[in-house]
């Protein structure tokens, strides 16, 4: 009898595990991304445009820009700047990446195994956001502290979903 309780238990944990990491699948539109201060003050972040797509396979792949960056002054839209100053707002007004996914629905995040990034240096990172959803269509990703730099101490993205 007990083993037969052991096995319900873990069966519905198991179930639990994969109801919740099935509830990231699909692709969601970012709604805000709140920073705390160091001083206690919150602000917004500059990147306020962006989508995540989690798939059912334990990928995703996110893009976060700032929409104010300013536009390249090329005479088509396909076209790749040569000027520094371009190229660097384009870097610092984005931020993409694309990587495996662990989801640990019991103690509450989700790990991001970087595979791919803009940022070379986060390849081979391993990104912890800890999740709380809002219904079916909003989740909320709060980064772990160990990834902010200060003045940041704190760092929420509210996504909404766009498509499942």
């Amino acid at each position: 009898m007990l083993i037969a309780i052991v096995g319900l238990t873990a069966a519905a944990q198991a179930q639990s595990q994969d109801e919740i990491a099935n509830r990231f699948v699909g692709a969601w539109r970012l709604v805000s991304y709140a920073q705390r201060l160091a001083d206690g003050t919150t602000r917004a972040s500059p990147l306020t445009a962006g989508y995540i797509i989690y798939t059912d396979t334990n990928h995703m792949c996110a893009v976060l820009t700032n929409p104010n960056r300013p536009k390249w002054k090329l005479s088509s839209p396909y076209a790749t700047t040569t000027d520094q100053a371009e190229g660097l707002s384009a870097i610092q007004g984005a931020d993409a990446y694309c990587s495996r996914v662990e989801v640990h629905a019991q103690e509450g995040f989700v790990l991001h195994l970087v595979e791919d990034s803009v940022r070379p240096n986060l390849v081979g990172v391993i990104r912890k956001r800890w999740f709380t959803f809002d219904g079916p269509n909003r989740v909320a990703l709060r980064i772990d502290p160990t990834e902010l730099a200060l003045p940041v101490v704190d760092g929420t993205l509210i996504w909404e979903r766009v498509m499942k």
